[in-house]
């Protein structure tokens, strides 16, 4: 018989879900850079585009490896939440580095500062949005 793999604590999925969360900076980065300067596109449509497909890469390797033993068979569902999991993380990050470059001198002088402090708690808030919402136990 074969038995269902142990379930990983939340300490076991940080680092392939940050894994996962550079994989999809670099995906981001590469989509944007490709629209922009071979595909003839704006920076906004270039991001939304870029945004799309980075969290569907992510949302792919976090089905298959930092939450695998909780991936839906229902994955456009799946899929969904997880977006809109991120979507909102996405927005806490940006709202991070607003606050701290619009408020403290530091970050407005340094606002790679400010991007690593958003990233941070956005990344935070991915993970548990996507390990409580979207990859919940059965």
């Amino acid at each position: 018989m074969i038995e269902a793999p142990t379930p990983k604590t939340w300490k076991q999925q940080v680092l392939p879900f940050a894994v996962s969360g550079v994989l999809g900076f670099l995906t981001d980065a590469a989509v944007v850079w490709i629209m922009t300067s071979y595909g003839g596109w704006g920076d906004i449509p270039a991001q939304l585009l870029a945004f799309m497909v980075a969290v569907t890469v992510t949302w792919l390797v976090n089905r298959s490896w930092t939450f695998a033993e909780h991936a839906s068979e229902r994955w456009v569902k799946e899929w969904l939440r997880y977006t809109t999991a991120n979507s909102v993380g996405a927005a806490v990050n940006n709202a991070v580095y607003i606050v701290l470059v619009l408020t403290l001198s530091l970050f407005s002088k340094h606002p790679i500062f400010a991007v690593a402090a958003g990233s941070v708690v956005g990344m935070g808030v991915n993970f548990m949005a996507s390990r409580r919402l979207v990859f919940r136990r059965s």
